[in-house]
């Protein structure tokens, strides 16, 4: 009789191996993907929320026209003031898109101010922030989103 003297893994079990470890790691990578989105969006919201504070406390001194963002949906990234207002240009959409956040946005989008009913000129007492969620976070679904001023409320619409 013949013994069999060879010790290793046959090719069957090593195709098996392979295929669990590729079933295994597309899980993996779609799990990742979600994760991204809701990392996005959780960063969307508080980037809208410190600038709300921002307007808020540049409010105190009264209601201030904004300098240089005067349009109706104009990017945040251009407001110059008042104060730390500037502060602005430090605050981007994490898709680094250059389109600019309105009512009708469907995709990812660049922050944008407006008075709180949508029209130009906003002010440290009336405006509105709009920004867009991939996923949804802090109770919103995915879309279009403001966060209006003074009082700071996230609403499931922008003007």
């Amino acid at each position: 009789m013949f013994k069999n003297t060879k010790k290793g893994f046959s090719l069957i079990e090593l195709l098996i191996v392979v295929a669990i470890m590729g079933i295994l790691s597309a899980v993996v990578l779609s799990s990742l993907g979600t994760a991204r989105e809701k990392a996005r969006d959780a960063s969307r919201i508080l980037d809208v929320k410190d600038m709300a504070k921002l307007l808020v406390l540049e409010s105190d001194s009264g209601d201030v026209d904004l300098e240089t963002c005067i349009t109706a949906d104009a990017s945040t990234l251009t407001c110059t003031g008042p104060g730390d207002v500037s502060y602005f240009s430090g605050y981007s959409d994490p898709s680094g898109s250059t389109t600019i956040c309105d009512s009708t946005s469907d995709t990812d989008c660049q922050y944008s101010i407006s008075q709180a009913d949508g029209d130009a000129a906003a002010t440290t007492e009336d405006f509105e922030i709009c920004f867009y969620l991939e996923y949804g976070s802090a109770g919103l679904s995915a879309g279009v989103h403001s966060i209006i001023g003074p009082i700071g409320n996230l609403r499931d619409t922008c003007e």
